[in-house]
């Protein structure tokens, strides 16, 4: 379960990269990018372990919601409570994918 872990946290940080830059460059936010550091943890996660667990998909779904506020409050200086549904989504696409 240990590169499933490791792998959630590199497709954390690649989603967290990828919304970021989105921001940076675009010159706009768009909260709903963190459904794609959902996909890229749950995605990371399965293909570092090999194959799906529910744990796995427990501690996904947890380090895709960590990244996805630390990536809101890095943007907006805040949290924004409207994007909590970005959030939401965020984790249980990376429990869904890193589960099954």
């Amino acid at each position: 379960m240990t590169k499933g872990v490791l792998g959630a946290f590199l497709g954390a940080a690649l989603g967290v990269g990828v919304m970021f830059a989105f921001y940076a460059l675009a010159g706009f936010r768009f909260p709903l990018l963190g459904v794609g550091i959902g996909i890229l943890t749950g995605f990371c996660a399965k293909a570092f372990f090999k194959g799906g667990d529910t744990r796995l998909g427990y501690v996904s779904a947890g380090i895709a919601l960590a990244a996805v506020v630390a990536t809101l409050f890095l943007m907006y200086g805040e949290f924004p409570v409207i994007s909590i549904i970005s959030v939401i989504v965020s984790a249980s696409v990376a429990y869904r994918i890193a589960a099954s």
